[in-house]
């Protein structure tokens, strides 16, 4: 199970978590990043590296699915790229979490929290950002099960792992919400990517 110093955090906790800085009074950790005293079960780590090894592989499955359901279309590609390199950070970040307790950089929180406004400010579509955290939540379940069924995680460590993937996923959209939310320039949440282009340029 996940063990942070003296408690487990699961699912939305170990979001917060692995998404909140450091104490600033708190003990130097070990692995940098990581709690002083993190430890974990053995079989949390291999699951935890086997998730590490198939980063890319979940990323592009990923932006398959994206691209099967046509959430962005040509003009929409640049954005494409940065979401992709956002579920590969955040795929990664999780693994990571589970094997040494690090959580998230400054510099990767900061990374993930400017989704929002850059989609805002490219006119993109909330529904069609969401349903892209949906499915990279699918997909890296569908990932994790595999993993689970191969080495035999014990259902313990499988079913808190799940809860890390949807949590996250959660946790993701509600922060992507709020910074589009906050951004004067974006479009109607209902609009698709295209109509909301397509209102903007009728406006300017």
């Amino acid at each position: 199970m996940l063990q942070v110093t003296n408690s487990r955090p699961t699912g939305r906790p170990f979001v917060r978590a692995m998404l909140s800085p450091p104490r600033p009074n708190a003990p130097r950790p070990r692995p940098p990043g990581a709690p002083a005293a993190y430890s974990a079960a053995p079989d949390q780590i291999v699951l935890g590296r086997a998730l590490a090894a198939r980063v890319i592989e979940a990323t592009r499955l990923t932006a398959e699915a994206a691209a099967a359901e046509g959430l962005f279309d040509s003009g929409s590609q640049r954005f494409a790229k940065y979401i992709h390199e956002v579920h590969r950070l955040t795929t990664r970040a999780i693994a990571r979490f589970m094997i040494t307790g690090q959580g998230t950089t400054q510099t990767e929180r900061n990374f993930i929290g400017r989704l929002g406004l850059v989609a805002a400010q490219r006119g993109l579509s909330l529904v069609a950002l969401t349903r892209s955290y949906l499915l990279w939540r699918d997909t890296n379940l569908f990932v994790l099960n595999q993993e689970i069924r191969r080495l035999g995680t014990s259902l313990a460590v499988a079913r808190e792992a799940r809860l890390i993937v949807s949590s996250m996923a959660k946790t993701g959209v509600e922060r992507l919400a709020f910074a589009y939310d906050r951004s004067p320039l974006r479009p109607s949440a209902l609009e698709s990517p295209a109509r909301s282009r397509q209102s903007s340029r009728q406006a300017s």
